[in-house]
């Protein structure tokens, strides 16, 4: 054990790099698991199949953000010690109870196939492994250690990714599959978070649930802005689940996977730079905040447009190839989604910013607005242009959002310079 442990914990040399290069490819595999295992459910099982995964998927996602209840962002920047491991850890295991029951409600109420139904509940199991490894790999990051939270993301994707693709090509059955993705993600957390924890803190529950309930307290309206921006980025998606059929799922989710690359390759940068952004407000270094900001969009906005010319050029032949489906009607849809990626991540980029400020409030404000707007516009879209209608809702919601945020990161700004 002590063997693994240093394994994992390495040498503690040239520790700046080591953090980027890991939380890169942590990030990149985390990122790259759900195009992977849509595309290997949709080969090996069928289209249908592979739209029942999507929905299970995407609904597993959504379930996660109760499970997450957005502590990550306050627990990476907490680092003048607000609240210790055992706040954090213990506050983890009631929301993710929660996500459990949440779940089970979902397909309750839903009432979905019995496939469906499998699919669905294993997902939201598959996911709630990632929220309980979530608070130790925010616990390694506040403790200057991202690289240790980019290899445990690593390993585990890798491992239980690895396990639901060899499953799903032999059995052709997506809920076999799921269901020994999960036993393979508990496995890797086993033997990764829980062995290495020791070396930064005590595993305990908290004895302060005070301090607990408080500290759910100051991300309630994280979390609730958090559900709704995560619904906001898959209204299309389940509009299109209700309205049309489940290879139309597969299709636009064939189309909206590689939105999340600006989103990714962003995020290798700004990650890293959590604790630099608390420690510019902590000193009240306004200016240096505002500029770091400024450089980190106008990378989002070089890289979009990079990113939307590639799409253009080569982006349906490349999807076409990649999960076997003729893409070739959907070049238009493919590109204004990859417009929506690079404002989801301006979006998440201020969102960031806003929490390190500690103006969560202000975060719910813009993604209710979002959600409404979502919610109001995203079936209309989808029964008058299909497909397409849903790419124009999704960027176009996305869009509105990341203006609204902006604003608001500008409004804090000029405020605080006044003081």
């Amino acid at each position: 054990m002590r063997k693994w442990r240093a394994l994992i914990l390495g040498n503690g040399k040239n520790q700046g790099r080591k953090n980027v290069i890991w939380n890169m490819i942590g990030s990149l595999l985390f990122a790259l698991a759900s195009i992977v295992l849509f595309a290997a459910a949709a080969r090996a099982a069928g289209e249908y199949a592979g739209g029942i995964f999507s929905i299970a998927f995407t609904t597993g996602q959504l379930l996660l953000t109760i499970g997450y209840y957005e502590v990550r962002p306050f627990q990476a920047t907490d680092l003048a010690g607000q609240y210790s491991f055992s706040d954090y850890f213990s506050a983890r295991l009631l929301t993710s109870a929660a996500m459990a029951v949440a779940g089970a409600a979902w397909v309750g109420v839903q009432r979905p196939e019995p496939v469906k139904a499998a699919v669905i509940l294993l997902m939201c199991l598959y996911k709630l492994v990632d929220g309980v490894a979530d608070v130790f790999e925010g616990e390694f990051q506040r403790r200057g250690r991202l690289d240790v939270a980019g290899k445990s993301l690593a390993f585990r994707t890798v491992f239980s990714g690895g396990v639901f693709v060899l499953v799903v090509s032999w059995s052709k059955d997506v809920v076999t599959a799921s269901a020994a993705a999960v036993a393979a993600a508990v496995f890797a957390f086993a033997v990764f978070d829980l062995a290495v924890i020791g070396e930064f803190d005590s595993l305990a529950i908290s004895g302060a649930w005070k301090k607990v309930f408080g500290l759910l307290g100051d991300c309630t309206s994280l979390f609730i802005g958090g559900f709704l921006y995560l619904y906001v980025c898959n209204a299309a998606k389940y509009a299109i689940d209700a309205h049309m059929s489940a290879e139309a799922v597969t299709y636009y989710t064939d189309l909206y996977l590689p939105t999340s690359t600006i989103n990714l390759f962003s995020g290798f940068i700004f990650k890293p730079l959590l604790t630099v952004m608390g420690t510019s407000c902590g000193r009240g270094e306004w200016d240096k905040f505002r500029n770091l900001m400024g450089k980190l969009l106008l990378g989002i906005a070089a890289l979009t447009a990079a990113c939307c010319l590639g799409a253009f050029l080569l982006g349906v032949p490349v999807l076409s190839l990649v999960f076997g489906h003729d893409l070739s009607p959907y070049r238009s849809a493919l590109v204004i989604l990859i417009l929506g990626g690079g404002f989801n991540a301006a979006v998440m980029l201020l969102y960031y910013a806003l929490t390190t400020m500690r103006k969560q409030k202000l975060i719910l404000f813009c993604y209710g607005a979002a959600f409404l707007l979502a919610v109001g516009t995203a079936s209309p879209l989808i029964k008058s242009q299909g497909i397409f209608g849903g790419a124009i809702c999704y960027t176009g919601v996305m869009a509105v959002l990341a203006a609204l945020l902006l604003t608001c990161c500008l409004y804090q700004y000029h405020k605080v310079k006044k003081q």
